[in-house]
């Protein structure tokens, strides 16, 4: 069985980076939860928590999450043992009635009420998910808390304070009624030993689910210092690199007696740095400028000429490369399913004026902008990031590791976006993809929210992200209610793009 676990676990090892690296949800669901299920849940927690750089806290989480797992298992069992006895779980008379012999008759008959639970589609859900510098963990389950158990929990976390060692809680919680009681607890005293507390743990309901979420802070000390590398990084940069063979092809165009605007502008859609060069000229003479078609509309011949010419100090060539290939290729999908989903969706969304599917495109394309500034760093720039790592000592080698490979390159897309001077509403859409959504104002939602499901659509495609680590809320607002639906909108958009 662990050879198995061990060999599903390395399948799936690059997924849970990318989860991570992405702020995605991990999500892992079971109708019965049998032992090889929990190790294999188990090990995962270890993983997501290594990749997290959070492993000094694998023993405690680990004992917490298998008691919410029972908790859960439980709670679903209950729901069909009454069903079977002809008792409501939602009257108080009759909860009382069921719970009396619930405890004994479902442990002698456990795999039997497994079986119904699995015919009845009562699920336990473990979703683990890292959002900027805090870590998620939530065990859901289809079985919602009646009032009686909302209020025994309640008064399970108002106890807590009481208790000082878990020997003492053994000696003096005895609610028969749900088990002993220990439970909630149990789980919460684990928490305080690694110095968290009851307001790290959390019990609710959402979209027909009960929910019980712990909620963890990141490594503050590695947080700290990718941020502080992020500033760094991005005032370090004070050219604009663009890929050699596209830096060619539009320097052949504007070296042109008469510039051909349409191919000069259909180049720069095809490379970040290009797209980055005209709207920071620009931005000299409008400070709203976003979009190709309005950055070329405001740069007169001869200023193409220089911009995109071997002169030009802005410029820092890099050599193409596989991985910076498949950034740009994805630069490029990205922002051709934002334009279109613009347009195919503009008349239904309230949004701001200063959107438009031009816009959306370029708002596509620098969406990668961390992701390329990190893959075209200098080797002086590598230098100093690992030089300033190595302050933090024994932590350097687990903050280079989050800097060139995890959340990093959110942090230098915001800064490098705020001191390119991107209007504010650009520099907000393109943070907020994926996180911080609560920033925004609602006008601009229809923006983020499409950029969103360009990038997951593209992500998708990539086989990097799973159907269901994308938001169901906006899935819904765009009319996708299955996967079959998802799939047949990025076959129509890459069609479009074939024809194009």
């Amino acid at each position: 069985m662990m050879n198995e676990i061990e060999e599903r676990l390395e399948v799936d090892r690059e997924k849970i980076k990318n989860a991570i690296r992405l702020q995605m949800p991990i999500e892992i669901t079971s109708y019965t939860i049998p032992r090889n299920m929990e190790v294999y849940i188990q090990r995962v927690l270890e993983l997501f928590l290594d990749e997290c750089h959070q492993e000094h806290l694998r023993d405690a989480l680990s004992f917490c999450l298998g008691e919410l797992l029972t908790n859960a298992k439980k709670a679903n069992t209950k729901r069909v043992y009454f069903e079977e006895k002809g008792l409501d779980i939602n009257n108080p008379k009759d909860y009382e009635e069921g719970m009396k012999d619930f405890r004994d008759e479902t442990f002698d008959n456990i795999n039997y009420y497994l079986e119904m639970q699995r015919r009845a589609g009562l699920y336990v859900k473990i979703v683990l998910q890292l959002k900027e510098d805090k870590i998620f963990i939530e065990i859901r389950n289809n079985s919602l808390l009646t009032d009686s158990e909302k209020v025994r929990i309640k008064d399970k976390l108002d106890s807590v304070q009481q208790y000082k060692s878990m020997e003492e809680v053994l000696g003096t919680v005895l609610d028969q009624t749900e088990g002993a009681g220990l439970g909630i607890i149990i789980v919460i005293l684990m928490l305080q030993k690694v110095g968290l507390s009851k307001e790290n743990y959390q019990v609710f309901t959402e979209d027909e689910e009960t929910v019980t979420r712990i909620i963890l802070p990141g490594n503050g000390n590695i947080f700290a210092a990718v941020e502080i590398m992020s500033y760094e990084l991005s005032y370090m940069i004070d050219q604009i690199p663009v890929v050699k063979n596209h830096f060619e092809i539009i320097n052949a165009l504007v070296a042109s007696p008469t510039l051909e605007r349409q191919a000069i502008k259909q180049a720069i859609r095809e490379d970040i740095g290009l797209a980055l060069l005209a709207q920071k000229y620009a931005l000299e003479k409008d400070s709203s400028a976003v979009g190709i078609k309005k950055c070329l509309s405001l740069l007169s011949d001869d200023e193409l000429r220089y911009i995109y010419s071997d002169s030009n100090p802005s410029i820092r060539i890099v050599e193409n490369s596989p991985v910076l290939e498949n950034m740009v290729f994805h630069a490029q999908r990205t922002a051709y399913f934002a334009y279109n989903m613009f347009k195919n969706y503009q008349e239904e969304m309230n949004m701001a004026d200063e959107l438009n599917a031009d816009v959306m495109y370029a708002l596509g394309l620098f969406n990668s902008i961390g992701f390329a500034l990190i893959e075209t760093q200098t080797e002086e720039q590598r230098s100093y990031m690992e030089e300033l790592s190595q302050q933090y000592e024994e932590d350097w080698k687990k903050i280079m590791d989050v800097f060139n490979f995890g959340n990093t390159a959110n942090y230098i897309k915001r800064i490098y976006a705020k001191k390119s001077q991107m209007p504010a509403f650009a520099t907000y859409i393109i943070s907020c993809w994926n996180s911080r959504r609560g920033k925004l104002p609602e006008r601009f939602m229809f923006a983020v929210d499409v950029l969103y499901m360009s990038e997951m659509m593209q992500y998708y495609d990539e086989k990097i992200a799973d159907f269901y680590q994308i938001d169901r809320k906006i899935l819904k607002k765009y009319g996708i209610l299955d996967e079959k639906m998802f799939k047949t909108m990025i076959t129509k958009m890459k069609t479009s793009l074939d024809n194009d």
